[in-house]
């Protein structure tokens, strides 16, 4: 037996996959699919005139951004052609070519350069990459010396919380996605949230920033002067939803959805790796230095404590009770009364289901449970769409700046709960980037719930396996001719043969076929393909260990990996061998590799 082999056989696998999510049955009830297709049909209509509906704004981006959520969630065919999504990417496109530009300094820059992003990501990330790639360069270039965003030619030292918020959710899309995000700019913009947080755990809209880690006031804006909107629920959501997002992409907490709760099974066993089958806690592993993990903690404990205090589904602020013994002789001058309205009502909704998505995330909390926030936000907006009888909603503040178009798509993004499907495809989704060399019908293999799916493959997976293993390098090419579906056998012991079959062409396969194998073995077993891939890390062909090291770093979302070039020598194979597998080793401790068995490194 060949030392490769040999590694093969002395690795233990489980047969568990990446955690996934599937459709929350309590978006999709009855009550709440009525009230989403009345406002979908108030976007539907014609919309010019409207605030935030001329060409040269966002809000086509965001209302055709809108429609495709709505269509991607219930399953409603079309949605990337439906004429206001197409309208849609195309002030995207045009906006993309907007913000690239040398001297552009429009106030929306980065308001529009993250909306565009998001868009692009969530509707159609391959299609899209060169101007997500455009955007995130544009985004990250743009970040200010404190951390923060904000219109271009404001003070260096002004941050502004809106722009800022869109912005980390780009970034955080754009990190899950494969695409470069710089560690150093999302461990700034943490830096800035911790800064400007006031006592109470709240932010304002722009950031009074002490210029070192000390919670201060944020009731006045500290450049300018003036009311800062501390204490509206708004501004406190940018900051408490982009900390958590920024602390999960950060690896300081989980951002990873808790699978469903099934017992392991075990196959293969062998005395190279032996994992306990308790439920796995989450291993801090921070991506950066640059961020005090205590600081960070009190920070989210904090904005957890507000919320907890102060939220609430109102077309009033509520400042006035909550805050009336601090803002004192202010009241007056900054309209501090009972009836003060909500400030960007629906904004706010919109961005308190992104706090709460990742506060359940950090929790390893469950996901498919209705939350009472979401029962109560779903009794809200029904009331207020049948207060204003169009079928679209509008705030009490702001109108002539949102208007209802925005607030309608704000409305039923939290209806949707557009973040938590955002995650769910992210959790689904295990297509790696393709690496160029291999046939474009090949690039496009996945295997999704059972079902290796690919626009050029298909048919019975016996057939296709059969054909890899006696594939002719030479004649690669005659993969175009596959059927299109591939579905592994529903029989357990079926199944597991398949999968054991995919993981020894990894080894005796053609090359072709190994690239494959290893590509497809990566989706099927998620984190428990680890071992096998540092074994993979050692073919001799280059494209496979591309393959290897793409998934790893898919897997383990760094997106950077441990380095490896992609024509590496023995040397930074063995290297970046021993840094995954330390990796893997803190993921799960339980672990024991053997020292003589490790992949890759006597080789």
């Amino acid at each position: 037996m060949n030392r490769r082999l040999s590694v093969v056989v002395g690795l233990l696998l489980f047969v568990v996959g990446l955690p996934m999510l599937q459709a929350q049955e309590f978006v999709k009830s009855q009550r709440v699919r009525a009230i989403v297709d009345k406002a979908i049909e108030y976007l539907e209509a014609d919309l010019t005139g409207a605030p935030q509906m001329a060409p040269s704004a966002y809000g086509q981006i965001l209302v055709g951004y809108t429609i495709y959520k709505y269509h991607d969630i219930y399953q409603v065919p079309g949605g990337k052609n439906h004429p206001k999504v197409v309208a849609g990417r195309k002030r995207a496109l045009e906006a993309t070519v907007d913000v690239a530009a040398d001297g552009y300094t429009q106030e929306k820059k980065y308001y529009t350069a993250a909306i565009s992003a998001i868009f692009f990501l969530d509707t159609d990330p391959d299609a899209h990459r060169d101007e997500i790639a455009t955007l995130i360069d544009v985004i990250q270039k743009g970040q200010k010396k404190n951390g923060a965003w904000g219109y271009p030619g404001s003070s260096p030292k002004e941050g502004d919380n809106s722009v800022t918020q869109f912005v980390v959710l780009a970034l955080w899309m754009a990190k899950n996605r494969g695409f470069d995000v710089d560690v150093d700019v999302l461990a700034s913009a943490t830096n800035w949230f911790l800064r400007t947080q006031a006592p109470d755990g709240a932010w304002g809209y722009h950031g009074n920033d002490p210029g070192v880690f000390r919670r201060v006031s944020q009731e006045v804006k500290g450049e300018t002067g003036g009311d800062n909107s501390w204490g509206h629920q708004s501004d406190a959501a940018c900051g408490a939803s982009s900390l958590y997002i920024l602390a999960g992409t950060l690896q300081f907490i989980n951002q990873k959805p808790k699978p469903k709760t099934e017992p392991k099974k075990q196959v293969n066993v062998s005395n190279a790796v032996k994992l306990k089958t308790d439920d796995e806690k989450f291993p801090v592993d921070p991506l950066t230095d640059k961020v005090d993990r205590s600081y960070l903690m009190q920070s989210l404990q904090l904005t957890d404590t507000w919320f907890g205090r102060h939220f609430k589904f109102s077309t009033k602020s509520g400042r006035r009770q909550a805050y009336q013994n601090v803002f004192k002789n202010r009241a007056v001058a900054i309209g501090l009364n009972d009836d003060e309205p909500a400030r960007w009502l629906y904004y706010s909704l919109y961005i308190y289901e992104r706090y709460e998505t990742f506060r359940a995330l950090a929790n390893e909390q469950s996901l498919m449970v209705e939350p009472g926030w979401y029962s109560r936000g779903v009794a809200f907006l029904e009331a207020e769409q049948r207060r204003l009888g169009n079928g679209s909603f509008s705030g009490p503040a702001q109108t002539q700046v949102a208007g209802p178009a925005m607030d309608t798509c704000f409305g039923l993004l939290f209806l949707m709960r557009s973040t938590l499907k955002s995650v769910s495809n992210l959790a689904r989704d295990t297509q790696f980037i393709s690496l160029g060399e291999l046939p474009e019908d090949a690039a496009n293999a996945r295997i999704v719930d059972g079902k290796i799916v690919t626009t050029e493959l298909g048919g019975d997976i016996g057939n296709l396996l059969d054909q890899l293993e006696g594939l002719d390098p030479e004649k690669f090419e005659n993969m175009k001719k596959f059927p299109k579906v591939l579905e592994l056998s529903e029989d357990e012991e079926e199944r597991q043969a398949q999968i054991d079959r995919v993981k020894s062409m990894i080894s005796e396969g053609a090359p072709a076929a190994r690239r494959i194998a290893i590509r497809a073995y990566a989706r099927e077993q998620g984190l428990d393909a680890v071992p096998i891939l540092l074994y993979a890390l050692t073919d001799p062909d280059v494209i496979a260990t591309q393959e290897a090291r793409n998934a790893l770093r898919f897997i383990s979302r760094r997106l950077n990996g441990f380095g490896l070039p992609d024509n590496p020598t023995p040397e930074e194979k063995a290297e970046a061998i021993a840094k995954w597998r330390n990796w893997y080793l803190q993921v799960r401790p339980e672990a024991e590799l053997e020292e003589d068995g490790a992949p890759g490194v006597n080789q």
